[in-house]
């Protein structure tokens, strides 16, 4: 598959994720198993319509793919440390974490493909 067409839907998966952010920031916060954290949902969606941009009109999309799996490797380890102390709730944290890291494999993976 060709991993441009691939990066590009990840700044689209991005471009999504930060307008659901800022819309419904505690509604996706708690869907993500963060709570109702409208901060940091706020916060987030704006790293993600950054990185979104990034992915979505850069003619090299490398270094943009690098920030996207190491800011979904910095949510796993924000969603474990937030389960692991009680801060968020830990039944959706899980899932969180799983799928916040799952998104950093395929990130990183693909990056070094195009680098």
């Amino acid at each position: 598959m060709d991993e441009y067409k691939l990066a590009r839907g990840i700044g689209l998966v991005s471009l999504g994720v930060g307008l659901a952010l800022l819309a419904a920031p505690a509604r996706t916060t708690e869907s993500f198993g963060m709570g109702e954290r409208k901060k940091l949902g706020h916060f987030l969606g704006v790293r993600d319509l950054i990185l979104a941009a990034g992915l979505l009109h850069s003619e090299n999309p490398t270094p943009w793919l690098w920030a996207r799996a190491i800011s979904d490797a910095a949510d796993a380890a924000l969603l474990a440390s937030g389960a692991a102390f009680g801060i968020f709730p830990r039944s959706r944290s899980i899932l969180g974490v799983a799928v916040a890291a799952s998104f950093s494999a395929f990130g990183f993976t693909l990056a070094r493909r195009l680098g």
